[in-house]
């Protein structure tokens, strides 16, 4: 994909590519929109060390670039740094959302402030993750709460959670 390859030389890209495991089925489509490729590395490595060949890891070192993949489709959930050049802060989230309404997005930032936490999470965010505090397994698991969130409930399952929740609050 030609947005990816702005800064990277190929040797580089193909170190960057997940390769499946011989179990794996369909891998899910990380798009990574970060600045920083020394925290796309660390991202690929979580994914490689702790996804068990599930992910699939897409790079976009600037917002414009991860729109316009995102635009594309085919995104399962988006990683986004907020401190981005063109664009920083929860306006930065505004513009993903805005783009691509279905795609969960977990933020992924150097922004410790509790308004920029809550400024996204009121907008929708999936998650919310401070770089230097989030750990590989952390990652993994905003990732795969952000996927599940994703995923429309089965109707036997949501009438089952309405039938237990009514015989627990008749019981009271």
């Amino acid at each position: 994909m030609a947005t990816v390859a702005l800064a990277l030389t190929e040797e580089t890209r193909e170190r960057c590519r997940w390769i499946p495991g011989p179990f794996a089925t369909r891998q899910e489509r990380v798009l990574l929109i970060e600045d920083e490729e020394e925290a796309m590395f660390l991202v690929h490595f979580a994914l490689e060390e702790h996804g068990g060949g599930k992910y699939w890891l897409e790079w976009a070192d600037c917002l414009s670039s991860g729109l316009e993949q995102l635009s594309s489709g085919g995104i399962d959930v988006v990683l986004l740094d907020l401190g981005l050049p063109e664009s920083s802060g929860p306006e930065s989230y505004a513009w993903v959302r805005e783009i691509a309404p279905s795609v969960p997005v977990v933020v992924l930032t150097g922004d410790e402030r509790e308004e920029t936490e809550f400024a996204v999470a009121a907008s929708g965010a999936a998650g919310f993750l401070i770089k230097d505090h989030v750990s590989g397994a952390h990652l993994l698991h905003a990732i795969r709460a952000a996927l599940k969130s994703k995923k429309p409930r089965d109707k036997r399952t949501g009438d089952m959670v309405r039938n237990l929740l009514r015989q627990d609050f008749s019981n009271r």
